[in-house]
């Protein structure tokens, strides 16, 4: 499973929004995140506005509401939410799998070319700072 692809935990939709939050370094409404994913397909304002309230309430927007106008941002980078979404993904695993779960997991680095394992232990020691 390739963890930079954040839409086999998210909805496909759910992920569209996050990228297009992720993407800006302000705030977003509804309205600026409607007409960006707009261009790419036929969608309702009210289905935007459902999902990004729904992504609030999952805890990976932050909301804020000004007069009648609600502003979103990302309360986690796309970077961290890959790191915090990949340690519950491991800590389920060894929850459920036990000792096996690490193992097998153990295994798999051992396979894993050294060219490879170098640019993960570089990401390693990066999420740690996180």
């Amino acid at each position: 499973c390739n963890m930079n692809n954040p839409s086999k935990f998210l909805g496909q939709l759910e992920k569209e929004i996050m990228d297009v939050v992720w993407a800006n370094s302000k705030q977003v409404t509804v309205r600026e995140v409607f007409e960006i994913i707009g261009k790419k397909r036929k969608i309702a304002y009210t289905t935007v506005m459902t999902i990004m309230g729904r992504l609030a309430k999952k805890g990976l927007l932050k909301q804020e509401v000004s007069g009648k106008t609600y502003y979103y941002e990302a309360k986690y980078s796309k970077e961290k939410f890959l790191t915090k979404l990949s340690r519950q993904i491991l800590k389920n695993l060894s929850s459920s799998f036990g000792d096996v779960a690490i193992a097998s997991f153990t295994q798999e680095l051992e396979k894993i070319p050294p060219e490879r394992k170098s640019k993960l232990l570089k990401i390693l020691k990066k999420s740690n700072k996180l």
